[in-house]
C-alpha cells in the first residue's frame, strides 16, 4: 500500500470506534420508540396499524370496506355462498377474487418484463410488473376489469384460512418464497411469477410474500405489502403483517382483485382503520436494491457499516472554490468550448476532475454549506445517508448554482470504461485490486500491522473482520485514475447520476464500505438500494459536442 498515507489509521480507528457507538445508541433509541411492526407487537384486539401504532382495525362496519364487517375490532370477511372466479384469479373466504400471480404486462416473458401497459394481466412464468406508483397499479387493475385488493383483502390473501404468519406457514423458510435467502446473498434475483411452488396457500395464490412488494387500494410507496427478493430481513418484511409505513421499498409490483356479482357490493376502502396516512420518511427499511424493471439475472447486494471520516491534503482551487469559470450549457453550433480546470474534457462533456464537495468542506470536516458544489481535491466528498429523491434534486440544484449539471448514466459509464472499443471492467483497468481506489478492504493490512495482527485477513470483506474502513479526502489516492486526470470514479462515495428509470437517478462507482467490491465497482453496476453513502459529481455540456 505504498500509495496511501497510513499515518492517519490510528486517528481513524478511534472515529471509527465512535461510529459503531453512535449506531448503538442509533439502534437502542430505535427500540425506545417502541413502534410496532406486526400484529404480534399490540395487545389483542388491537393490530399494527401502517404509522407504526397500535390501532384498532375497525370500529365499524364501513372501516372494512367492501366484502367485510366489523366484529370485535377486527375485520372478518362476509359469510357468502360460494362464487365463481375467472380462470386467472382464485376465491379468497368465498368472498372476492384475487389475481393468482403478481400482475404483468400482456407482452411480458419469462426474461422481460414487457413495454405494454395497457392492461395487467396474471399468469404464470413471466417477469411481474413494477410500476412508479399507486395510481399506475389501480389504472392497469381497471383496465382489465378490475381493481386493486383493499388492504384487508390483501391481508387475508396472505394469511390463508389458517391465519398464519407467512403465506406458507408461521415460521419463517428461506426457501419458500423469493426473498435474499432464496438464492444466496450475493446471487439474490428478481424471479418470473409462479417459480417457488411452495410460496402459496390453501387459497391457491402464489408469491403474496417475497418476488415484488405489493401495492394496495388507495396506498402507497410506503403502504405496499408482502416483501420483495431483495429484503435484508426478509423473515421480517415478508410477514402478511408488516407495512413499511415510513420508508419507501424499492421493488413494487401489485396483484389485483375483483368483487364477484354474488358478494357483497359496497364501495372499496382502506381496511386499516383510515391509519394509513403517509408517514415521515424515516430510516432504512432494510430492503437492498431499489430498481425499475429487472430481469431475472439483475443483482446486487447491501453495503456494511458506515464509519468515519478523515484525512488530509491540498491542492489549490480551479478559481474561487473549484467553481467552473464558463458555466453553464455552451449552447449553438459553435466552436467547442475548453473545459475549465476544475473539470476533464470526455468528448462527450466535461466532467468534475473530483467527486463534488460543499464550498467550506475542509479535510477533516465535509462542511455545511449547500449553496453551490465545488470540484477540489483534499476535502471530504459531499454525501448523504440515505440516499432520496429529495436528496437528487439537492445534488441538481447544486451542480447548477456552479453553472453546470448532475451527470448523467452514460457519461459516468463512459467515463468508468474508458473511450476506447474494449470498456473497461474497472476505472482503473480490467484487474481488481483493493488498494487502488478506496474500499471497504483498503486499510486491512494497515490495521493488522497496527494491531500486530498475524496471521492477517486480507481477503474481500476483511474490513468488515476489523471495522477499518473510512470516507477519504477528494484525490487521496493517486492511483484511482485512469490518466485523464479524473480520480475517484471508483470507491469513496457512491456517485448519483441521472437517468431515465423509475428513480429518476442510478448510484454507480461502488463506495469505501461496499461488502464485495470486487463486484460493486464494476462500472456497470448499479446500486438499487438507498440506505447507502451517497454522493456525486458534475458534468458540463459543450457547444456543437452532442
Amino acid at each position: 500500500m505504498s500509495t496511501r498515507r497510513v499515518s492517519s489509521f490510528g486517528r481513524w480507528a478511534g472515529v471509527g470506534a465512535l461510529w459503531l457507538g453512535v449506531l448503538a445508541g442509533m439502534r437502542l433509541s430505535g427500540c425506545l420508540s417502541q413502534r410496532c411492526y406486526e400484529d404480534l407487537d399490540c395487545p389483542a384486539p388491537k393490530v399494527c396499524g401502517a404509522s407504526g401504532d397500535c390501532v384498532y382495525q375497525c370500529t365499524r362496519d364501513e372501516d372494512c370496506g367492501a366484502n367485510f364487517h366489523c366484529q370485535d375490532f377486527r375485520c372478518r370477511p362476509d359469510s357468502t355462498n360460494p362464487i365463481e372466479c375467472p380462470q386467472d384469479m382464485v376465491a379468497v373466504a368465498d368472498t372476492f377474487c384475487a389475481d393468482r400471480h403478481e400482475a404483468s404486462r400482456p407482452d411480458a416473458t419469462s426474461t422481460s418484463a414487457g413495454s405494454d401497459e395497457s392492461r395487467a394481466v396474471s399468469t404464470a412464468g413471466v417477469i411481474p410488473w413494477q410500476v412508479r406508483d399507486n395510481a399506475t397499479a389501480q389504472r392497469a387493475c381497471e383496465a382489465a376489469g378490475k381493481r386493486l385488493c383493499t388492504p384487508e383483502e390483501w391481508r387475508l390473501s396472505c394469511k390463508g384460512p389458517d391465519g398464519t404468519a407467512y403465506s406458507y406457514g408461521d415460521s419463517y423458510d428461506p426457501s419458500a418464497c423469493n426473498g435474499i435467502d432464496a438464492f444466496g446473498r450475493d446471487r439474490f434475483h428478481l424471479a418470473p411469477t409462479g417459480s417457488f411452488p411452495r410460496c402459496t396457500n390453501e387459497w391457491g395464490l402464489f408469491d403474496i410474500n417475497g418476488n415484488l412488494w405489493e401495492h394496495v387500494a388507495d396506498g402507497s410507496d410506503q403502504l405496499v405489502r408482502g416483501g420483495a427478493y431483495n429484503c435484508g430481513d426478509s423473515a421480517a418484511l415478508h410477514k402478511c403483517d408488516y407495512v413499511p409505513g415510513n420508508w419507501s421499498p424499492s421493488a413494487r409490483g401489485f396483484r389485483c382483485c375483483r368483487t364477484p356479482p354474488s358478494a357483497k357490493d359496497g364501495a372499496v376502502a382502506d381496511a386499516d382503520g383510515g391509519r394509513d396516512g403517509e408517514a415521515d420518511d424515516g430510516g432504512d427499511g432494510g430492503c437492498i436494491v431499489e430498481d425499475g424493471d429487472a430481469g431475472p439475472d439483475e443483482s446486487a447486494d447491501g453495503d456494511g457499516p458506515p464509519a468515519g471520516d478523515d484525512g488530509g491534503m491540498e491542492e489549490p482551487d480551479a478559481g474561487e472554490d473549484g467553481a467552473a469559470q464558463d458555466g453553464g450549457d455552451a449552447g449553438g453550433d459553435g466552436p467547442l468550448m475548453p473545459c475549465p480546470p476544475d473539470m476533464v474534457d470526455l468528448g462527450i462533456c466535461c466532467m468534475d476532475r473530483y467527486e463534488a464537495s460543499r464550498k467550506d468542506a475542509t479535510a477533516e470536516n465535509a462542511g455545511t454549506d449547500e449553496s453551490r458544489a465545488v470540484s477540489r481535491a483534499g476535502v471530504l466528498p459531499w454525501y448523504v445517508n440515505p440516499m432520496s429523491v429529495e436528496a437528487r434534486d439537492r445534488f441538481a440544484s447544486a451542480c447548477e448554482a456552479s453553472g453546470k449539471r448532475l451527470c448523467r448514466a452514460e457519461e459516468f459509464v463512459r467515463a468508468c470504461q474508458g473511450p476506447g472499443p474494449q470498456a473497461r471492467r474497472y476505472f482503473f483497468g480490467d484487474r481488481w485490486d483493493p488498494e487502488i481506489c478506496n474500499s471497504v478492504d483498503t486499510y486491512c493490512d494497515d490495521y493488522c500491522r497496527e494491531h500486530a495482527i498475524d496471521p492477517c485477513n486480507t481477503n474481500e470483506n476483511c474490513g468488515y473482520q476489523y471495522y477499518c474502513f473510512h470516507v477519504m479526502p477528494t484525490g487521496s489516492f493517486p492511483g484511482c485514475t485512469d490518466g485523464s486526470g479524473l480520480f475517484d470514479v471508483n470507491g469513496n462515495v457512491w456517485e448519483i447520476v441521472s437517468s431515465e428509470s423509475i428513480r429518476g437517478y442510478e448510484v454507480r462507482g461502488g463506495a469505501f464500505n461496499c461488502g464485495a467490491p470486487s463486484l460493486r465497482f464494476e462500472c456497470g453496476f448499479d446500486a438499487g438500494w438507498n440506505d447507502l453513502f451517497a454522493g456525486f459529481r458534475c458534468c458540463r455540456d459543450r457547444a456543437g459536442s452532442f
